[in-house]
C-alpha cells in the first residue's frame, strides 16, 4: 500500500529529512568525508574510484584538502586515469590556500617536470612555503636547491640552515646530507666528529648510505675511535639494506683475515645483501672465520652443512661446528619434536 502523509507536521518532516539528505550530498566538507570513507573502506566497501568522484565534487566546490587528494589520485592513477598536468592544477589548487603536502608536491611537480615545464625558481617557490610551514621533506628540498644553485643562487649558508631544519625533525636524507657537508667542509669549516655524529642519527633510521658512511667512519678512525668490529656491524647493516659498496668493504676487511668480516661477508652472501645469493661462497667464508674459533660462524656453518647447502649434507661435521660454537655460548639449533 502505498504511503501517504495525513498531516502537515509529516509532510514538514519528509521535507526536513530530504533537505538534509540534499546538504549531504552537496556540502563539500560531507563530499571530503564521504570521499575519506571510500578511500579507507570505512563503513563501506574500499573503493578509490568512488573515493576520487567524491573528491572532485568537493575539489570544485573548492575544498582544498580534497583538492589536494584529488591531485594524489591523479598523479598515481589510484581511482582514476593517471594525469600529472591535472594533478598539478589540482594541487595548485590546494597550494595557493595553503595546504603544506600540495605545496611540496607542487614544487616537485616543477623540479621534474611532471605536468608542468620543468621550472626550479618555482619549485623553490612552493618548497619554500611549504618549509616555512615547517615540511621537512620541503626544507630538504630547498637546502638542495641553495646547495646546487637551482633555482635560487647558490649559497652553502642557506643550503645549511635549510638541512638544518630537516634534520632537527629527524628527517633522515638530510642529517645524512649534513653530516656530508661536514665531512667535506663544504660551506662550513670541516669537522669530522659532527660529521659522524649527524650520519649516526641518520643511520639509527636505517639510511642506507648512512649506515655505510658509519662502517667507513669506525674503519678508517674518523670522527670515532677506530673500532673494526663497529665497521663490520655497520657495514653489514649497509649489505642488508642493498648497498653493493658495503658487500665490496666487508669483502676488503675479510680479506686480512678478520674473522667478524669474514662471517658478516659469508651472511651477504647467504641472504643476498648486496650481492647474488650464493651458498657455496657463503659457506666458504663461514669456514674462513669459524677456523679462526669465530663461535657464530661455527654455527652458521654447521646450519649450512646440516642442511647440505652450498655444500655436500654432513650431519657429523655440522655437529661438531655446532659444538665449538655452544662451547662460547651460541646454543645449538632447536630440534623440532618427533
Amino acid at each position: 500500500m502505498e504511503r501517504k502523509w495525513t498531516s502537515r507536521s509529516g509532510m514538514a518532516l519528509a521535507i526536513l529529512w530530504s533537505c538534509r539528505l540534499l546538504s549531504a550530498q552537496t556540502d563539500p566538507q560531507n563530499q571530503y568525508n564521504q570521499g575519506t570513507a571510500y578511500w579507507y573502506g570505512n563503513g563501506v566497501p574500499q573503493n578509490y574510484g568512488e573515493a576520487a568522484n567524491w573528491y572532485r565534487k568537493a575539489a570544485e566546490q573548492g575544498y582544498a584538502e580534497a583538492q589536494f587528494r584529488l591531485g594524489q589520485m591523479l598523479e598515481i592513477g589510484q581511482g582514476v586515469k593517471e594525469d600529472d598536468a591535472e594533478a598539478a592544477k589540482w594541487y595548485r589548487k590546494a597550494a595557493e590556500q595553503g595546504v603544506v603536502l600540495a605545496q611540496h608536491n607542487l614544487g616537485t611537480m616543477y623540479a621534474f617536470g611532471k605536468g608542468v615545464e620543468t621550472n626550479y625558481a618555482e619549485a623553490v617557490k612552493w618548497f619554500r612555503k611549504a618549509g616555512e610551514q615547517g615540511y621537512d621533506a620541503a626544507q630538504y628540498n630547498l637546502g638542495v636547491a641553495y646547495r646546487d644553485g637551482q633555482g635560487v643562487a647558490q649559497d652553502f649558508h642557506e643550503a645549511l640552515a635549510w638541512f638544518r631544519k630537516a634534520a632537527d625533525q629527524g628527517y633522515a636524507q638530510a642529517q645524512f646530507t649534513l653530516g656530508l657537508l661536514y665531512a667535506d667542509g663544504q660551506g662550513i669549516p670541516r669537522d669530522v666528529a659532527s660529521a659522524a655524529a649527524w650520519f649516526r642519527k641518520s643511520a639509527d633510521q636505517t639510511y642506507a648510505p648512512a649506515e655505510f658512511n658509519m662502517g667507513a667512519m669506525y674503519e678508517a678512525g674518523m670522527g670515532l675511535p677506530r673500532d673494526l668490529a663497529l665497521a663490520v656491524e655497520w657495514y653489514g647493516k649497509a649489505a642488508e639494506s642493498g648497498v653493493p659498496e658495503a658487500q665490496q668493504a666487508l669483502k676488503n676487511l675479510a680479506g686480512t683475515g678478520y674473522p667478524p668480516a669474514q662471517h658478516a661477508l659469508g651472511k651477504a652472501y647467504e641472504f643476498g645483501w648486496g650481492t647474488a645469493k650464493a651458498d657455496a661462497e657463503a659457506v666458504a667464508w663461514y669456514r674462513k672465520a669459524a677456523e679462526q674459533g669465530y663461535p657464530a660462524a661455527e654455527f652458521d656453518l654447521g646450519r649450512m652443512l646440516a642442511a647440505g647447502r652450498g655444500a655436500p649434507k654432513n650431519e657429523t661435521e655440522a655437529k661438531e661446528w655446532f659444538r665449538r660454537a655452544a662451547e662460547k655460548g651460541v646454543p645449538p639449533p632447536q630440534t623440532k619434536p618427533q
